[in-house]
């Protein structure tokens, strides 16, 4: 079975959090809402990981960059079983001014009260539970 590590972070903007509709086809996780992240790459830290895949994926320089949790998912991910393995922060923008980067589809910015009105992925959910901004 192959292992992927891969970054996130939930990023907040006064009471609202970024999230963000893939645009891949064979993605994993589809039809769901996403929190920015992506794979880390060989040469990179957790942290260098994180701060870029956010810039790639919605165009913001983040602040207040702490790391959160650790989780781990098992899906077929373009034709193979794969285990993600979830490296997650929090993180803060001083605007909402994202802009859909190449791996995003759309942006979104969610109120908590709003947050169950989507549909998110399960490592998502976990998160979002752990967070208490979800029950």
């Amino acid at each position: 079975m192959k292992r992927r590590i891969i970054v996130s972070a939930l990023i907040s903007y006064n009471d609202e959090y970024l999230f963000i509709k893939q645009n891949k086809v064979g993605g994993a996780y589809p039809n769901t809402l996403h929190i920015p992240g992506g794979g880390l790459e060989d040469d990179e830290t957790p942290l260098e990981g994180i701060v870029r895949e956010i810039k790639e994926e919605t165009g913001l320089s983040v602040y207040d960059v702490s790391p959160f949790d650790f989780d781990d998912d098992y899906v077929e991910f373009r034709g193979e079983h794969v285990q993600f393995i979830f490296l997650r922060f929090t993180a803060k923008s001083r605007s909402k001014d994202a802009i859909a980067g190449s791996d995003a589809n759309e942006i979104l910015w969610v109120s908590k009260g709003d947050l169950l009105k989507y549909s998110h992925n399960p490592p998502s959910l976990r998160l979002l539970k752990k967070a208490r901004l979800i029950s």
